[in-house]
């Protein structure tokens, strides 16, 4: 079915069809109604229109959902936007930046998105990139805006958290993709420690990578600290099939704030990563963004981690 013959079966002009299907306002609302309800019966009205969505469509891309990490920001994330009457749309990338990199360039280019909400903007944007975009934790890309934790300065926290209860060998829990994490104990604890502080990577990831981790620990550990909570649960459950008791023989700390751990037999201290904070500020940034085309200014803004302290920290031996 042509334009032409649209035109013909609604008894109007080509023109006039062209106007209805791209919104002018210099014909009749009953023209345009008609014109609609035959291209409908047609089965042709969808690929003539051309008017724009009456909601604002904003992607979410993330590298996954099967952590919590991850699917705790995203889920406050489409509260934010639903919130806001709009819609959104979520794609992971799975930590492959190429994957990323076409995600993004398929949200602004062919579906034409409001805005993108992106977790670790990997790769630099194309040039002539217009669609409004805000990096969420990290970002390689200095030109677009980008909210971040500061995870780092938390890990010292942590590290000295368990000197004053007398603790010195401590050892961090890792996996192959929280390397930056382990990067940051590395450094705190060679400033703070005496001695090779213990990196143990495994090869699992989730609660499998904590107990993974527990069997190569070295037997004069009495601390961990973990890359994310999971590792932790994981981590402890290893620990009382051994025997030892947390804290009383070994005190364990976690990074983000996982609800379970306020809920655990012996509650877990961890890192908070502030998802609440970090969401808010960022899906008001991209707002801003959306709102004005001159609203350019590419900023960087890092909010600070806490760390909560509950009952899985003790006094050392």
């Amino acid at each position: 079915m042509t334009m032409r013959e649209l035109a013909k079966a609604a008894n109007v002009s080509v023109s006039t069809v062209s106007k209805a299907f791209h919104g002018a306002k210099d014909i009749s609302q009953e023209t345009r109604e008609h014109i609609f309800e035959v291209a409908k019966s047609l089965g042709c009205y969808g690929r003539f229109y051309q008017g724009k969505y009456d909601k604002k469509v904003i992607a979410v891309i993330c590298p996954e959902l099967a952590g919590e990490f991850y699917s705790t920001f995203t889920e406050l994330l489409q509260e934010m936007i639903e919130q806001a009457g709009c819609i959104c749309t979520i794609s992971t990338d799975h930590f492959l930046p190429d994957v990323q990199a076409q995600l993004i360039e398929y949200y602004s280019e062919y579906m034409k998105v409001d805005g993108i909400l992106v977790f670790d903007l990997q790769t630099r944007l194309k040039k002539g990139h217009k669609t409004p975009i805000v990096s969420l934790y990290s970002n390689k890309d200095t030109t677009a805006d980008c909210v971040g934790i500061d995870v780092k300065s938390a890990i010292v926290d942590a590290v000295q958290l368990l000197m004053e209860h007398g603790h010195s060998k401590i050892a961090f829990l890792s996996e192959k993709l929280t390397t930056l994490k382990a990067q940051y104990f590395y450094e705190a604890a060679t400033d703070l420690l005496q001695g090779e502080p213990q990196i143990i990577t495994s090869r699992f990831r989730f609660e499998k990578a904590g107990e993974d981790c527990v069997e190569q620990l070295a037997p004069d550990v009495t601390a961990l600290i973990c890359a994310y909570d999971n590792i932790a649960f994981g981590a402890i459950k290893a620990l009382r099939t051994k025997g030892l008791q947390v804290p009383q023989d070994i005190s364990v700390i976690g990074i983000d704030n996982a609800p379970m751990g306020q809920y655990a037999s012996t509650t877990l201290t961890t890192i908070d990563t502030k998802p609440d904070e970090v969401c808010t500020i960022a899906w008001e940034l991209l707002q801003k963004k959306m709102e004005s085309p001159y609203y350019k200014s590419p900023q960087s803004i890092s909010i600070r981690s806490g760390l909560i302290v509950r009952e899985s920290v003790g006094d050392r031996k």
